[in-house]
């Protein structure tokens, strides 16, 4: 069961197909996870590859995560960004599924100088079930 999103009600579950402006205003499409975990909100955006026209979260990941926080209203040192690449079908490795924690400075008003860390699935399904 999906709920909404939403900390004045206390659900703790938001997933959705999320349309952004990416770099040069181009629209832009991911999937967007928002779990809330005690006092940590993970965000998990997924690469949609041919379903997005524009920009890829991985190279938006920083000005994405601000974006995120902004609109649902999380606090940028509870947050714990994840992208998503899913699984590509193909017989190249580097299209096979892989997750990756970015970490980034917080200048007082944005991201920046994202840090990224490969993570294995199983370290993500804790994450949200914790």
């Amino acid at each position: 069961m999906i709920k909404q999103f939403n900390k004045e009600i206390n659900s703790d579950y938001f997933e959705e197909v999320y349309d952004f402006n990416g770099l040069w205003d181009v629209a832009s499409r991911c999937g967007l996870k928002i779990v809330q975990k005690n006092d940590k909100t993970i965000v998990i955006a997924t690469e949609l590859y041919a379903e997005n026209p524009g920009t890829s979260v991985t190279n938006f990941s920083a000005q994405l995560a601000g974006i995120i926080i902004r609109k649902y209203n999380i606090a940028h040192e509870n947050l714990i960004f994840i992208v998503h690449d899913p699984e590509a079908k193909s017989k190249l490795t580097f299209m096979n599924e892989h997750f990756y924690q970015v970490d980034f400075d917080w200048d007082g008003t944005k991201f920046m100088s994202p840090k990224w860390s490969q993570i294995e699935k199983n370290t993500v399904d804790d994450l949200i079930k914790a």
